[in-house]
Protein backbone atom coordinates (compact mmCIF):
# COMPACT_ATOMS: atom_id res chain seq x y z
CA UNK A 1 0.00 0.00 0.00
CA UNK A 2 0.99 3.88 -0.69
CA UNK A 3 2.10 5.89 2.22
CA UNK A 4 -0.68 8.63 1.56
CA UNK A 5 -3.37 5.56 1.68
CA UNK A 6 -2.02 4.26 5.22
CA UNK A 7 -1.63 7.89 6.18
CA UNK A 8 -5.38 8.62 5.26
CA UNK A 9 -7.29 5.38 6.67
CA UNK A 10 -4.95 6.32 9.91
CA UNK A 11 -6.51 9.85 10.13
CA UNK A 12 -10.19 8.46 9.44
CA UNK A 13 -9.39 6.06 12.17
CA UNK A 14 -8.68 8.79 14.24
CA UNK A 15 -11.81 11.22 13.65
CA UNK A 16 -13.73 8.27 13.70
CA UNK A 17 -12.46 7.56 17.31
CA UNK A 18 -12.67 11.21 18.36
CA UNK A 19 -16.13 11.76 17.45
CA UNK A 20 -17.00 8.58 19.54
CA UNK A 21 -14.96 9.54 22.59
CA UNK A 22 -16.66 12.97 22.55
CA UNK A 23 -20.31 12.64 21.54
CA UNK A 24 -20.69 8.72 22.06
CA UNK A 25 -22.48 7.95 19.17
CA UNK A 26 -26.07 9.79 21.09
CA UNK A 27 -27.74 12.75 20.82
CA UNK A 28 -26.49 15.15 23.31
CA UNK A 29 -22.93 14.00 23.97
CA UNK A 30 -20.91 11.75 26.36
CA UNK A 31 -22.04 12.34 30.11
CA UNK A 32 -19.99 15.06 31.70
CA UNK A 33 -17.45 14.08 34.58
CA UNK A 34 -18.61 13.46 37.77
CA UNK A 35 -16.05 16.57 39.15
CA UNK A 36 -18.24 18.96 36.58
CA UNK A 37 -21.04 18.72 39.16
CA UNK A 38 -19.58 19.99 42.68
CA UNK A 39 -18.90 23.39 43.97
CA UNK A 40 -20.79 25.69 46.18
CA UNK A 41 -24.13 25.87 46.30
CA UNK A 42 -24.83 28.92 43.47
CA UNK A 43 -27.12 31.13 45.55
CA UNK A 44 -24.72 31.63 48.58
CA UNK A 45 -21.67 31.84 46.40
CA UNK A 46 -23.38 34.81 44.77
CA UNK A 47 -24.62 36.01 47.54
CA UNK A 48 -20.90 35.98 49.34
CA UNK A 49 -19.29 37.59 46.54
CA UNK A 50 -17.46 40.75 46.24
CA UNK A 51 -17.28 40.94 42.31
CA UNK A 52 -19.76 43.34 40.82
CA UNK A 53 -20.57 40.25 38.39
CA UNK A 54 -19.43 37.10 39.65
CA UNK A 55 -21.63 34.70 37.02
CA UNK A 56 -20.79 35.09 33.50
CA UNK A 57 -21.04 38.72 33.35
CA UNK A 58 -21.72 38.38 28.80
CA UNK A 59 -25.13 37.57 30.73
CA UNK A 60 -26.26 38.92 33.25
CA UNK A 61 -23.70 42.24 33.10
CA UNK A 62 -24.46 42.05 37.25
CA UNK A 63 -24.29 39.84 40.02
CA UNK A 64 -27.49 40.71 40.96
CA UNK A 65 -28.91 39.69 37.94
CA UNK A 66 -27.33 36.35 38.45
CA UNK A 67 -28.61 35.88 42.34
CA UNK A 68 -32.36 36.55 40.57
CA UNK A 69 -31.55 34.39 37.63
CA UNK A 70 -30.88 31.17 39.98
CA UNK A 71 -33.83 32.38 42.12
CA UNK A 72 -35.88 32.09 39.64
CA UNK A 73 -34.86 28.53 39.21
CA UNK A 74 -35.66 27.50 42.97
CA UNK A 75 -38.54 28.81 42.50
CA UNK A 76 -39.59 26.77 38.76
CA UNK A 77 -38.73 23.12 40.92
CA UNK A 78 -34.57 23.05 40.73
CA UNK A 79 -33.63 20.83 43.65
CA UNK A 80 -30.40 22.45 43.68
CA UNK A 81 -27.95 24.90 41.81
CA UNK A 82 -24.13 24.75 42.22
CA UNK A 83 -21.11 26.81 40.66
CA UNK A 84 -19.25 24.11 39.76
CA UNK A 85 -15.34 23.91 41.06
CA UNK A 86 -14.15 24.42 37.59
CA UNK A 87 -15.87 27.04 36.74
CA UNK A 88 -14.02 29.40 39.47
CA UNK A 89 -11.68 31.71 38.50
CA UNK A 90 -9.67 32.80 41.55
CA UNK A 91 -7.44 35.86 40.41
CA UNK A 92 -6.11 36.68 44.29
CA UNK A 93 -9.21 38.94 45.68
CA UNK A 94 -12.31 38.26 42.72
CA UNK A 95 -13.66 35.06 41.96
CA UNK A 96 -16.06 34.52 38.79
CA UNK A 97 -17.94 31.60 37.53
CA UNK A 98 -19.16 31.12 33.58
CA UNK A 99 -21.03 28.16 34.63
CA UNK A 100 -24.16 26.52 36.92
CA UNK A 101 -24.91 22.96 37.27
CA UNK A 102 -28.81 22.70 37.94
CA UNK A 103 -30.46 19.72 39.53
CA UNK A 104 -33.28 18.99 38.34
CA UNK A 105 -36.35 17.63 40.20
CA UNK A 106 -38.07 14.17 39.74
CA UNK A 107 -41.75 15.65 39.49
CA UNK A 108 -42.16 15.75 35.50
CA UNK A 109 -44.25 19.44 35.58
CA UNK A 110 -41.24 20.92 37.88
CA UNK A 111 -38.69 19.26 35.77
CA UNK A 112 -40.30 20.87 32.44
CA UNK A 113 -40.81 24.23 34.44
CA UNK A 114 -36.68 24.18 35.54
CA UNK A 115 -35.93 22.95 31.60
CA UNK A 116 -37.88 25.70 30.58
CA UNK A 117 -35.64 28.23 32.17
CA UNK A 118 -32.81 26.45 31.02
CA UNK A 119 -33.58 26.33 27.14
CA UNK A 120 -32.65 29.88 26.04
CA UNK A 121 -29.67 29.49 27.98
CA UNK A 122 -28.44 26.34 26.01
CA UNK A 123 -29.77 27.78 23.12
CA UNK A 124 -27.23 30.38 23.42
CA UNK A 125 -24.13 27.91 23.15
CA UNK A 126 -25.75 25.50 20.55
CA UNK A 127 -27.03 23.25 22.74
CA UNK A 128 -31.12 21.97 23.22
CA UNK A 129 -33.15 20.66 26.57
CA UNK A 130 -33.51 17.71 24.44
CA UNK A 131 -29.99 16.90 24.67
CA UNK A 132 -30.61 16.61 28.11
CA UNK A 133 -32.74 13.60 27.74
CA UNK A 134 -33.36 11.70 31.90
CA UNK A 135 -30.24 13.50 32.95
CA UNK A 136 -30.78 14.53 36.05
CA UNK A 137 -28.96 17.64 35.76
CA UNK A 138 -28.36 20.74 33.68
CA UNK A 139 -24.36 21.91 33.03
CA UNK A 140 -25.12 25.65 31.89
CA UNK A 141 -22.27 27.64 30.86
CA UNK A 142 -22.00 30.91 28.94
CA UNK A 143 -18.75 31.84 26.95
Amino acid sequence: METRNIVGMLAAALLVGTYVFEFALVPGGAPLPSDYFQGPEALQWLKKSDNESALASNRFLETANAVRFVKKLYAAGATEVLVPDDAIVDEGDIKYADALVVKLPEDADRRQQVLDLCAPELAREGASVEEIGQESQVYLWWD
